[in-house]
């Protein structure tokens, strides 16, 4: 099973600084959840998890090994973007079998998978819609379903709920706590959104101009913060 480790990461473009030195360890079947308001560093640090993007110094571990030129596709990772990244033409079913079947899965192998994930995440009513069909809260489950259909035991949420509307976003941020928890996953999920993340997250990584600024549980960050930062973001 997965666990992160980031040791002395750093993102520069140029002069500017995205990330800096940053060192922190997610174990196995943990959620957190990294928090800070817009272009704090967030997203570059996920990317960086994932592979999309190389530190410019530092190192990243998943389950002990060392990421330095693994490529995405063979890091074990399930991603989820903010903006719903569905194939159009794609049927919900044929989304999230999508994954399996590049993994050289065998075509009936790979349906009996994704309609298993798909009825995880209670969508399998809705497997032979095409996206344009289906809200924005089962556009998201549908992109969820098919990140974990690859068989990832390691999710990354780029600001998964952003793009829903409030009552959406609260419901399906619960589904995805009870799913990381149901299947055992280790999840690392980055947010602007305090209400979420106090609500979903085993830890709080609290972010600020590229920075770690405090990690600890919930209710510690908001019981006892260490920075006025925090105090002042968390409320």
């Amino acid at each position: 099973m997965p666990e992160v480790t980031l040791e002395n990461i750093a993102k520069m473009y140029g002069s500017v600084v995205a990330s800096e030195d940053i060192n922190l360890t997610i174990h196995d079947k943990e959620y957190v959840t990294i928090l800070g308001p817009s272009g704090c560093g967030k997203t570059t640090l996920i990317r960086m998890i994932a592979g999309i993007i190389e530190p410019t110094r530092g190192k990243v571990y998943i389950d002990g090994m060392n990421m330095e030129g693994v490529p995405i596709e063979e890091r074990g990772i399930g991603y989820v973007f903010q903006n719903i990244a569905l194939f159009p033409h794609l049927k919900a079913l044929e989304n999230v079998s999508y994954g399996p079947i590049v993994h050289d899965l065998g075509r009936e192998e790979a349906i009996e998978i994704s309609t298993k994930y798909l009825e995880l995440v209670k969508l399998l009513d809705r497997m032979k819609m095409f996206p344009s069909e289906l809200s924005g809260g089962e556009q998201q489950k549908v992109s969820l379903a098919r990140a974990l259909a690859t068989g990832a035991k390691l999710l990354l949420l780029d600001e998964p709920l952003s793009a829903l509307d409030a009552r959406v976003r609260m419901d399906l941020r619960y589904e995805l706590r009870r799913l990381a928890k149901s299947l055992g996953l280790t999840v690392l999920h980055v947010t602007h959104d305090q209400e979420e993340a106090m609500t979903v997250s085993d830890r709080i990584v609290v972010m600020r101009n590229g920075r770690v600024v405090e990690i600890n549980t919930p209710e510690m960050l908001y019981r006892d913060p260490q920075h006025i930062f925090t105090a002042n973001f968390v409320g």
